[in-house]
């Protein structure tokens, strides 16, 4: 008899702990390459481009000023996917070259790789592939793309190998997918009708859908040497925003196919960008350069279990909160390394968000440090600080005096030390290997 009782009580702990692994939250990451938040319409933009973004911030939470930790792609993936900030994790661009993900930082997807969960990325550029890190925790990794816009897969194809990976493992394991779209990122040729469905078709300059192809088009706007036209930069604008429009069409698509399956109310939606992309607001093109808004005030939006209907956080928040809160919510075991806040709960107005971290800028490295309306910007090259009051000047037009608490947090920040040594990767070397799988060089 206490043979029988004994077996009977281990199959139910073998069933209840089988039931809690099969109920367990999934996780969709949706990370957006080069967009800012104000050009998507549920941030209030003038054309209706996210229609579909815009029902999942309705049905969830929207944070109405996230702060990117960095104003390009590998610091502010690797802070989404690791909790950490630029300055700690130390992936990026430095004099000595582009450095990866070193692997004493924490990293999320190991962490649900470690509790059972099914894992996979799909990526599109070259930064985000095994030679900077992004691999480790997936156990399918799917990298696209080389360091432009150019022979890089689409927004429809990569959700077409996404929902593919879905379809092709144990349904009833719970999963932390990653899906990156690069499709905002210069050149903007967006398939049609997308790509014309803002543009002038009387326009016939220089700056169309080819424009960009080459780094030195956009040098010579960054350095003054050719001034676009009021025409030329609408055009870039509108093929920009034809760009929003066709991701926003396959992320409908995808969040569409999760409802038909029956996993949308147990998966927790978490959608951001990485940085954002400028067109002139101060004086240059793209992104990497500056630590301005127009390319550090990304969009987050987060739905399901633990995020409420219609829910907008004023609050500044940043993308150092995105792995804690993904963690506590779906209670994995991940330790964040810095001050960070669960955002399914309550948000302090009181914080000093930093971000570092530039491409393209020959003066030196830049540090931000945002604090409710406060803002500054840092040059530690040459010690100046610009200021900005973002309450009456979101724009960063006028000049304030800076506030001193938050030079020193800027100062505090920069003097933090790297968590491990971050490996230097070999550009030329993996820039030729992506070129050679898409086939282009032999």
């Amino acid at each position: 008899m206490k043979k029988i009782l004994l077996i009977i009580i281990m199959m139910m702990v073998i069933l209840t702990t089988s039931c809690g692994r099969e109920n367990r939250v999934n996780v969709l990451l949706i990370l957006m390459d080069t967009v800012r938040a104000d050009h998507l319409s549920c941030y209030g933009y003038e054309r209706n481009t996210t229609p579909y973004i815009d029902s999942l911030a309705a049905a969830g939470t929207r944070a109405e000023y996230c702060q990117g930790q960095a104003s390009w792609t590998l610091p502010t993936m690797t802070t989404i996917l690791s909790g950490v900030s630029s300055v700690v994790h130390g992936a990026g661009r430095r004099s000595t070259g582009f450095h990866g993900i070193s692997p004493d930082v924490p990293w999320l997807p190991m962490a649900f790789h470690r509790e059972g969960y099914r894992t996979a990325a799909f990526f599109n550029v070259m930064f985000m592939n095994e030679d900077f890190g992004f691999h480790r925790g997936f156990q399918h990794f799917d990298c696209q793309g080389v360091a432009s816009g150019n022979s890089l897969r689409k927004a429809g194809p990569t959700v077409d190998d996404f929902l593919a990976w879905l379809d092709s493992g144990d349904e009833h394991k719970p999963f932390f997918a990653a899906v990156h779209f690069y499709d905002p990122h210069i050149p903007y040729r967006a398939p049609e009708p997308f790509r014309s469905l803002y543009t002038d078709p009387a326009y016939n300059g220089e700056f169309d859908d080819s424009w960009g192809e080459g780094v030195t088009e956009m040098m010579d706007v960054n350095s003054g040497e050719v001034i676009p036209t009021v025409s030329d930069m609408a055009n870039l604008v509108a093929l920009y925003d034809g760009e929003l429009q066709y991701m926003d069409s396959e992320i409908g698509r995808m969040l569409a196919d999760l409802r038909s399956r029956g996993l949308a109310e147990n998966t927790l939606v978490i959608l951001v960008g990485d940085h954002g992309e400028e067109f002139l607001e101060h004086g240059g093109i793209e992104h990497g350069r500056t630590l301005y808004e127009e390319t550090t005030h990304v969009p987050l939006i987060i739905a399901g279990p633990g995020f409420n209907r219609g829910r907008v956080i004023s609050q500044s928040v940043a993308q150092l909160d995105i792995a804690g809160t993904i963690a506590a919510v779906t209670g994995i075991d991940f330790v964040t390394q810095e001050p960070a806040v669960d955002l399914a709960g309550t948000v302090d107005q009181a914080r000093e968000i930093p971000a570092s971290g530039v491409l393209w800028r020959p003066q030196g490295d830049l540090v931000s440090v945002v604090s409710n309306s406060s803002k500054i910007i840092w040059s530690v090259e040459d010690d100046s600080i610009e200021a900005y009051n973002l309450a009456m000047d979101p724009m960063e037009l006028e000049l304030m005096e800076p506030d001193s608490s938050l030079i020193e947090a800027a100062e505090f920040y920069w003097a933090t030390p790297p968590m491990g040594e971050a490996p230097l990767v070999n550009y030329s070397e993996t820039a030729s290997r992506e070129l050679r799988n898409l086939g282009y060089i032999r």
